[in-house]
This record gives structure tokens, sequence and C-alpha cells, in this order.
């Protein structure tokens, strides 16, 4: 009896072998490769690392410090499990060079591989000498001579820039001195004592026009706020020629006219902007109207002015 159990605890031992070398055969297959083994001073080299693994339940502890004896490392990813082609492997890459010439080896790494249900395993990676050497030197080369410097032609851009922008600002200026001129012929004589008298007579010509029936309702409100237009600009020294009819009653505020003639003004200047492009067609009894308002507010304007002088 003795000798069986002595067979199937033989037979168990070999089994548990057996199975213990199947859960520790992945520790076999270690490679640690480098892309380059020569390299100049300064020169990078790709260190890989791979672990080939049965499952994904492993987990790989490792260390590799940020400095070297002779190396130093310029870049280092934090490493895992990858699947690649139905097998699993841990994986980590790592950048370094040396400035240091000679051969060296770059050293090796413990690690430990744990699992859940198996035992853990310590190992090391491989060392891998690397050679840091210099440029070689061409002893075939034909000596050269030391040429002197050569002289570099400047272009200096900064006076083209200046010159440009003085340019741009003449014809600016050229411009507005021409703006400025065309808007002084337009703009009538400041002096004249006789704008009041010369609105009045142009009020009263339109007056008789609209009476008449021998001027076109547009052209009619058009004249109209053209005479207080060109009252205003001699009466208050200003070319109010080419100001909308907002612009006017925010000029005519500034005189404090009655609130009522303020308001007519308005409704004056309005209708007309209404016939010029609305095509609005106000009655005989509006044009009327909007003259008398133009008419007051003229009137008032030049009471105020006589009144402050």
């Amino acid at each position: 009896m003795k000798s069986i159990y002595t067979i199937y605890l033989r037979k168990s031992l070999i089994i548990l072998a057996f199975v213990l070398s199947n859960l520790f055969c992945f520790a076999q297959t270690i490679s640690t490769t480098v892309d380059k083994r020569d390299i100049l001073i300064g020169e990078q080299i790709t260190y890989n690392l791979n672990i080939d693994l049965p499952s994904a339940d492993y987990k790989i502890d490792i260390n590799i410090p940020d400095s070297l004896e002779h190396f130093d490392i310029i870049e280092k990813n934090a490493g895992g499990i990858n699947y690649t082609n139905g097998q699993y492997a841990w994986q980590q890459k790592i950048v370094f060079t040396s400035f240091d010439s000679g051969s060296y080896d770059f050293p090796s790494f413990p690690f430990r591989i744990n699992h859940l249900n198996a035992v853990s395993q310590n190992l090391n990676t491989d060392a891998i000498k690397i050679n840091v050497g210099y440029m070689p030197i061409d002893k075939e080369g034909n000596p050269r001579d030391i040429k002197n410097i050569l002289e570099v032609d400047y272009f200096d851009w900064l006076w083209v820039i200046i010159g440009a922008a003085v340019l741009a600002f003449l014809v600016f200026l050229f411009f507005l001195l021409r703006y400025l001129r065309k808007n002084k012929k337009q703009l009538p004589e400041l002096q004249n004592q006789n704008s009041f008298k010369e609105a009045m007579q142009a009020l009263e010509q339109l007056r008789k026009a609209n009476e008449g029936g021998n001027v076109p309702v547009k052209e009619y409100h058009t004249k109209l706020a053209d005479v207080l237009k060109v009252y205003y600009s001699k009466a208050s020294r200003q070319n109010v020629l080419n100001k909308t009819t907002e612009e006017i009653l925010t000029k005519l505020k500034s005189h404090q006219l009655n609130a009522e003639t303020a308001l007519h003004t308005s409704e004056a200047l309005q209708t007309g902007d209404a016939t010029k492009f609305a095509k609005y067609h106000p009655t005989f009894t509006e044009n009327e109207l909007a003259l008398n308002y133009l008419k007051n507010t003229i009137e008032e304007i030049e009471k105020l002015r006589h009144t402050k002088n």
C-alpha cells in the first residue's frame, strides 16, 4: 500500500510541476531591444521592453529612474499591457541619450510579475552595450583655406515702411483738403447780414409756386428744407447743408426753441422726408402747413439771436 501512495504522490508532484511551469512559461519570453547600439554624443536611442503574458490579469511592477550613470532619459511612457495578434504583452518605450564618449552598459532593470492566483516572479531585463563616440575625422580629406567673412547684402525695410506711411499720409491729406475745399465752396457766405430776409423771400416764392401748382411736391419740400438749412448755416456759422433731418433737429435743440415750434419743425421736415424717400404725396394744405411751420422756426431763431446779442 505504501508503494501505491508513493506512486500517487509522485504523479501529483509531476502534475503540480507541469501546472506551475505553464503558469510561468511566459517569463522566458522577455525581450529588450534598441534601434541602435552605436551613436554620436547627444544622439537619441529608442529602447523597447516587451514581456509576453498569458492574459491581461497580470501586473508588471518596474522602476526605471529618470537619470542613469552615463545616460540621460529623454522620454519614458508609463508602460502597459497591449493585445496584438492573439497575444498579450506588457510594453514600455524609453528614449535616452549620452553625452559621455565611451562604451557603457545600459543597465538591467528588476521587475516583478504579479497575479492574483499565481506566485509572483522577480526578474531582470537584459543589459545592453552602447557605444558613444564623436564624429569621425576625415583623414583623407584635403585641407581647405580659411576664407574671409562674406559681405551680406542687407536691405533695411524700415525705411520702405516709413516712406509708405508718409506717402499714405500725404494722400490722405490731399483728399482731406480737397474735401474741405469742396465743402467750403458749398458753404454760404457767413457774413451775409440779410440771411433772414433772404429766407423769408425764398419761402414766399415757394408759397406762390405751391398756390399756382407750378412746382412738383418733391421739389417743393426739398427747397423748403434747403431754405431752413441755408438760413441756419448763415445764422450759426456752421455748414449744415449735408446734414440729415435728425442732425438738424439735434442742433436746433441747443437754441431752446419753444416746445410747440420744435414739434412743428420736426413734423415739417419729416413730411419732406416721406415725400422724397417714401413717395408720400401730401395735400396742398399739408404743404402750406409745412411752410408755415418752418417760417415760424426761422423767425424764432432770428428772435433768439437778437435777444442774445
